[in-house]
């Protein structure tokens, strides 16, 4: 990685990092949904991933971990976007700005994680991120244990930029 240094109009100094355009990053892929054990969910699914429960997971009740729901829904919430605008948004860089959850029942087994864009991201995403190079997102993530029961419902806003590669 190179660093470029530059002067601005105050003569004050600022670093850009030059970097090459990365392909979009895989959630599964990351440190921590290795440690949590995150896995995509099967062909035809209607989830996105799955945590299975683990030791790792547990807090000390037995139960899943707030945290561990957390990560997952999260990570449900960038597969979401990912599946439903990746191809068409090109290269961008997003980071959740926000997140409202609620932990509706302990959960005590393998979690499944459903997630789906609100209807103003749905409608309007594409359209503003092409107009102002610049949008946010809304993404429902809800939690079930595999006999159906919610443990978590949550609303993530993401802030999402085209992707732009400084240059020295």
């Amino acid at each position: 990685m190179a660093f470029a240094s530059a002067f601005d109009g105050n003569r004050s100094l600022r670093f850009a990092v030059a970097r090459p355009k990365s392909a979009a990053v895989n959630v599964l892929d990351l440190a921590l949904s290795r440690t949590l054990g995150l896995v995509e969910a099967p062909a035809g699914a209607a989830h996105l991933l799955e945590m299975p429960l683990a030791p790792q997971v547990h807090n000390h009740l037995g139960t899943v971990h707030a945290a561990a729901q957390f990560a997952l829904a999260e990570a449900a919430s960038a597969a979401c976007l990912q599946r439903r605008f990746g191809t068409n948004a090109g290269p961008v860089f997003a980071v959740v700005r926000r997140a409202d959850v609620r932990y509706r029942r302990p959960a005590t087994s393998d979690l499944l994680a459903f997630a789906q864009p609100d209807e103003t991201t749905c409608d309007q995403l594409l359209a503003v991120l092409a107009d102002r190079g610049r949008a946010s997102a809304l993404i429902l993530v809800d939690l079930r244990e595999r006999s159906g029961t919610l443990t978590f419902h949550g609303t993530f806003e993401w802030f999402i930029s085209r992707d732009r590669v400084a240059t020295p």
